[in-house]
């Protein structure tokens, strides 16, 4: 079992970018931090609440950089791309 999630995270390393890393980091914390926020909640509520205040930023810091990134996907890096694709047909 231990190899196999081994060769999972090393797979998924290989295949994703960085970028991409980043935004399962941010989902990933969310969802433990929503976790830990409802045990933790169970036992102190205002510990709890702060927990949980952490995983809304982090799930607000997971849409913003998916907001700002396909922004600057769909305006700046498909133009520079096709400039550099364009420049190296006339070479």
């Amino acid at each position: 079992m231990f190899e196999s999630i081994k060769e999972t995270l090393a797979s998924w390393n290989a295949k994703t970018s960085e970028r991409a890393k980043l935004q399962h980091a941010y989902i990933v914390i969310a969802a433990l931090l929503l976790v830990t926020a409802g045990i933790v909640g169970l036992l102190n509520r205002d510990l709890g609440q702060n927990i949980l205040a952490v995983a809304i930023v982090s799930a607000a810091m997971f849409l913003a950089n998916a907001i700002a990134w396909s922004l600057l996907q769909s305006a700046l890096l498909v133009r520079l791309s096709s400039i550099r694709r364009a420049a190296q047909r006339k070479k």
